[in-house]
């Protein structure tokens, strides 16, 4: 197993590496060495002053010590490059400079030594055998370096002291050679430390890195906690409120209703109870999805959609609220068909819509498709503009927060709760669409929608079917089961007034004796709380496996659970309580339509009819 950290595995990474200390220390070396040959030069003078002409010497030491300039001098300037430097190259050039300083030394020894007496001789030797020690510091455990310098050194005065005594020429040679061994395994030693030392300042750079990268971690954790929590606090704080007032109010129109109000008064309580009930649900609807969204408990689906058809059909629903405050809705939508999620998409333009019919009070809303061109990519951008009174730039961000809205301080629910543009910017997120906001004071206010076009799988059959559904709900088999028997006896109430044949079940096991008995349905709405036996999802799936497939619509108030999450798996068609009747009658109707995917239900027989 490597010792080398991840960075150095590289062979050739770890060798730069080593190049580039080895450079760095030995150029810092270098500039200490024209002072240290300089005393070593007097101290040779010292020795030798009196059997050598004295221009003789001074040549000499002035060429050593040239040459330690040049080579400080050269460090330096490696030094003010920095990481520009190409340590292989300098540490060539350091080995062939060191290799002409020690041949520019070792030239004292073929001068001097033949002028010598001998304890002269041995003193003068002793030096020369001295310096390419000390050299080994110098080098920085660079073995070329050390070699380079000691045989420069060595060579000349090994050569000449056997010429001069040929006796202990072979005696001379061994030595040399030893000793010039020696230093070159010490730097190679020392090569070893040298990377020991980087390894251990990599590991230490390393885990450096990696705390503060744990702590910027625990640092973005924490803020994006502590967000969080002012955003459920904001949320909670705006919600109290807005579910108090009208929950206050019913109260109120409880006590007229018990005080037996004329025909005239009834009729004017039911309506207001009617808008306040929705308004009520409009809130929840929008906290839940909230939840839902933030939770990750809603998986975007992938269908073919006309996206012309959808933004047209949207717009057809607000024609009446825009017309009633005089305003006008102008379309130009370029046909686009991609593959997307068309409750998503729609749930979107409905909010923008909305938003813009709440905040215009004279003019238009322009809504439009473009195809346009992204990096070789097709995108389709959807424009919602308005000439209402538009938003200021210090407020745009702010927009898309919950519960925020402009000009509401009083929290008119005519208005709306301000969740609708939270809700859009979490849809967007999760089917990777893009949201933009440009808006001028006094001028209106365009909110753009850009989505990827990938190119749908054709599906003739299925606006087909859902129509048929629509014109046959009349003798449809419905199950549906739910543990509160309020609920069973409402939703018994309405679906019999819509023509559906209903049978309704408390538990599980009521449920499942209702399968014994009848049969499978056309469609089966559960709730996703059963009580503690077994959870809707489980139920639907243990009931399809004995009786096969029918389609399934979940019914639940919850927006976090692993029961939600099995549901999303499973793909069972998922709703939120509390539901307006036409949401529920709409997916009856596209249940309907699923369970007959070839040609759709013949009104005549309770089946499907051929394709």
């Amino acid at each position: 197993m490597s010792l080398l950290p991840a960075d150095l595995e590289s062979p050739a990474v770890a060798k730069r590496e080593i190049l580039v200390e080895l450079v760095r220390l030995h150029a810092h070396a270098l500039l200490r060495m024209p002072w240290v040959q300089t005393v070593l030069v007097l101290g040779i003078g010292l020795v030798i002053r009196s059997h050598v002409r004295p221009d003789i010497f001074l040549g000499w030491g002035a060429l050593t010590i040239g040459m330690e300039v040049f080579r400080a001098r050269y460090a330096a300037r490696l030094l003010r490059l920095g990481p520009e430097v190409d340590p292989n190259h300098a540490h060539t050039v350091f080995v062939t400079l060191a290799g002409i300083s020690g041949a520019f030394i070792g030239t004292g020894s073929v001068i001097f030594l033949p002028l010598l007496p001998a304890q002269s001789q041995a003193l003068f030797g002793a030096i020369l055998m001295a310096i390419p020690a000390a050299g080994v510091a110098v080098a920085q455990s660079s073995r070329y370096m050390v070699g380079a310098y000691a045989v420069a050194i060595l060579l000349p005065g090994s050569l000449t002291w056997g010429f001069l005594h040929a006796s202990q020429f072979l005696g001379v040679t061994v030595l040399t050679t030893l000793l010039c061994t020696v230093l070159i395994l010490v730097a190679a030693d020392g090569d070893k430390l040298l990377l020991r030392s980087i390894l251990i300042r990599h590991d230490r750079d390393r885990l450096v890195r990696d705390l503060e990268q744990r702590n910027a971690d625990v640092r973005a954790a924490m803020e994006l906690a502590e967000q969080s929590a002012q955003a459920r606090a904001r949320v909670l704080a705006a919600a109290s409120h807005d579910l108090r007032q009208p929950l206050h109010a019913l109260s109120v129109y409880s006590a007229v209703l018990a005080a037996r109000p004329s025909p005239d008064t009834l009729s004017e309580v039911s309506h207001n109870i009617d808008q306040i009930v929705r308004a009520l649900g409009n809130l929840l609807n929008g906290l839940l999805d909230l939840s839902r969204l933030s939770a990750g408990y809603y998986v975007p689906e992938r269908h073919a959609v006309s996206l012309d058809t959808l933004v047209s059909g949207v717009c057809a629903e607000y024609r009446s609220p825009a017309a009633q405050k005089g305003l006008v809705i102008t379309e130009e939508l370029t046909p686009v068909r991609l593959m997307g999620d068309p409750v998503a998409i729609g749930r979107i333009i409905r909010n923008l819509m909305d938003n813009a019919v709440k905040y215009t009070d004279a003019g238009a809303i322009r809504v439009g498709i473009q195809v346009q061109l992204r990096g070789g990519d097709t995108w389709a951008a959807i424009s919602v503009c308005d000439t209402g009174r538009g938003i200021p730039a210090a407020e745009q961000r702010r927009v898309f927060e919950e519960f925020y809205q402009l000009d509401n301080p009083g929290r008119d629910r005519s208005k709306g709760v301000g969740l609708g543009l939270a809700i859009v910017q979490r849809l967007c997120e999760l089917i990777g669409a893009d949201v933009t906001l440009e808006s001028k004071v006094g001028d209106g206010t365009c909110f753009r929608l850009a989505l990827p076009v990938v190119a749908p799988v054709a599906a003739p059959h299925k606006e087909a079917a859902v129509a048929a559904a629509e014109s046959s709900l009349i003798s449809k088999r419905v199950y549906v089961v739910d543990d509160e028997r309020d609920i069973l006896t409402s939703m018994r109430t309405l679906l019999t007034l819509w023509g559906i044949d209903v049978a309704t079940a408390g538990t599980p096991d009521e449920a499942t004796r209702l399968f014994d008995t009848q049969g499978p349905p056309n469609l089966m709405i559960v709730d996703l709380r059963l009580g503690a036996q077994e959870h809707g999802a489980d139920l639907a799936w243990r009931l399809q496996q004995v009786y096969g497939t029918f389609p399934i619509l979940i019914i639940t108030g919850e927006t976090s659970s692993d029961a939600l999450l099995q549901a999303n798996e499973k793909n069972y068609t998922l709703l939120q309580k509390p539901i307006a009747p036409e949401v529920l009658r709409s997916a009856i109707v596209a249940a309907v339509a699923q369970e007959c995917p070839g040609g759709g239900p013949d009104p005549k027989l309770d089946e499907c009819a051929p394709a």
